[in-house]
């Protein structure tokens, strides 16, 4: 049993496990397709687990693009060699994706005419 602090394996049981070798099997099955790597509100307490896998994959395979989406600019941060390969968004998220929906059904509305 491990107490309830951050350490190697914290939380870490079965169903962890499992759940992280289909993430890795995902993973390794996509790495050579095009992969928008798109992270929602995701402070700084953590970026071990989120932000820099998400770096480094967009860096080092060939046709992934990395987006962040957060309203508070310390907390989107976007290294410089992602430059080509990103973008960091300092809005609001709900908007965005209104604003994404709005564009889609607009789009679809031009493919009817």
């Amino acid at each position: 049993m491990e107490l309830w602090v951050r350490s190697f394996v914290f939380l870490e049981g079965e169903k962890y496990r499992d759940e992280h070798r289909k993430y890795r099997e995902f993973l390794l099955e996509n790495e050579n397709k095009k992969v928008l790597f798109l992270e929602l509100g995701v402070g700084l307490m953590t970026p071990m687990f989120i932000k820099e896998p998400f770096w480094n994959m967009t860096y080092s395979w060939p046709d992934a693009y990395y987006i962040t989406i957060n309203p508070n600019p310390e907390h989107n941060l976007l290294p410089k060699e992602l430059k080509d390969k990103g973008l960091a968004a300092n809005e609001d998220i709900a908007q965005v994706m209104q604003d994404v929906l709005a564009k889609k059904k607009s789009v679809k509305k031009q493919d009817v005419i």
